[in-house]
C-alpha cells in the first residue's frame, strides 16, 4: 500500500513529468509529431486534452505512455498545483532537454536542477529561483559541468534575442572551439540589439577578442558571422562547408561530445530561420521568469 502511494507521489514530481515528456518524444517516429503534441497540449483545456492528443499516442512505440499520461491528466484535473507544475515543465521542455544534455544525462543533477528552478512552486519569486540556481551551479556542479550549463544559458539568450537556431549556434561554437570565448562572443553579438550598436562596431569588438585569444579562428569566424548577419539564411551546402573546415582543424571527440551531439540532434536545416532577426514567440509567465533567471546567470 505504501509502495503504491510512493509510486503515485513520484509521478507528480517535476522530474517524473519531464521523464514522461522525454520518453514520449523518443517514442514518436518524427520530432514534428512531438512539437504538434506540445502545441495541442498548451492550447487545450484539461478536460479535453486526452481526446485531442490521442492520435499522437497511436503513433507512439510505447503504449504504456498513454496510461501514464492519463494518470497525470486526471491528477491535474483534481489538483491545480500539479496542473501548474505539469504545464510549466511542458512549456520549458526544449530548454530542459538541452540542460539534461549539458548535465550528461545525470539523473541526480537533472532532478537537482528542476528543484532549484522550483518548477513545483508557482509562487516562487525571481530572487528565490535565481538563488536556488546559483546554489545548484556552485554546490552541485563541477567546474566543467557548470561551464556547459553557462553555455546553455548563453545560447538561450542568443536564441531569444537574435533568433539564432541550434544549427547556427552549434557551428559557431565549433568554429571558436572554446566555451569561455564562445560565451563572450555570444554576449558581444547581443550588443547589436541591446545597445543598438552598429554591426561593424560589434564585429570589431569580436575581432579584438578573438585575435587576443585564438587569432587563427578569426578569418573563418568572420565569414560565418557575415553569412548569418546577411539575413539570407545559411543553406545545407554552407553548413557542410563550415563543418568540413571544423573537421579538418580541431575536432576533439573527448572534449566536444556536447556540441557534436547537439548538432546531430538538430540536423534539420531551415534556412528561413537562420537570420539574426529577433524572434518573439508567445511566452507564458513561467517561461518569462525562467528566461529572466537565465539572463541573470
Amino acid at each position: 500500500m505504501n509502495m503504491r502511494k510512493n509510486n503515485r507521489m513520484d509521478q507528480t514530481t517535476p522530474y517524473a513529468i519531464y521523464g514522461f515528456f522525454r520518453s514520449f518524444r523518443e517514442s514518436l517516429p518524427d520530432d514534428s509529431d512531438f512539437s504538434d503534441f506540445i502545441s495541442t497540449l498548451t492550447i487545450t483545456p484539461m478536460k479535453a486534452v486526452i481526446e485531442n492528443v490521442l492520435p499522437f499516442f497511436h503513433r507512439s512505440s510505447d503504449p504504456s505512455l498513454l496510461t501514464s499520461f492519463q494518470m497525470m491528466i486526471r491528477q491535474a484535473e483534481q489538483n491545480s498545483d500539479f496542473e501548474s507544475t505539469f504545464m510549466r515543465v511542458c512549456d520549458a521542455i526544449d530548454m530542459l532537454e538541452k540542460v539534461e544534455m549539458a548535465l550528461r544525462h545525470d539523473r541526480r543533477l537533472m532532478d537537482g536542477y528542476l528543484k532549484a528552478m522550483q518548477f513545483d512552486n508557482a509562487s516562487a519569486s525571481h530572487q528565490q529561483v535565481w538563488s536556488g540556481l546559483q546554489r545548484f551551479l556552485n554546490e552541485e556542479c563541477d567546474l566543467v559541468t557548470k561551464k556547459r550549463m553557462e553555455r546553455v544559458f548563453a545560447e538561450q539568450k542568443a536564441s531569444d534575442e537574435l533568433g539564432l537556431n541550434d544549427d547556427v549556434l552549434a557551428t559557431a561554437h565549433a568554429l571558436i572551439g572554446d566555451d569561455t570565448l564562445y560565451i563572450e562572443i555570444l554576449e558581444t553579438l547581443q550588443l547589436n540589439n541591446r545597445q543598438n550598436l552598429p554591426w561593424e562596431t560589434v564585429i570589431t569588438r569580436i575581432q579584438r577578442i578573438i585575435e587576443e585569444n585564438k587569432p587563427k579562428v578569426w578569418p573563418m569566424l568572420r565569414r560565418f558571422l557575415e553569412d548569418v548577419h546577411s539575413g539570407r539564411g545559411i543553406d545545407e551546402f554552407q553548413f557542410n562547408f563550415y563543418w568540413d573546415y571544423i573537421d579538418s582543424e580541431y575536432i576533439d571527440e573527448d572534449d566536444d561530445t556536447y556540441y557534436i551531439e547537439q548538432k546531430l540532434a538538430n540536423i534539420t536545416i531551415d534556412s528561413e530561420k537562420d537570420g539574426v532577426g529577433v524572434v518573439e514567440p508567445q511566452q507564458t509567465q513561467q517561461e518569462q521568469q525562467q528566461r529572466e533567471v537565465v539572463g541573470a546567470v
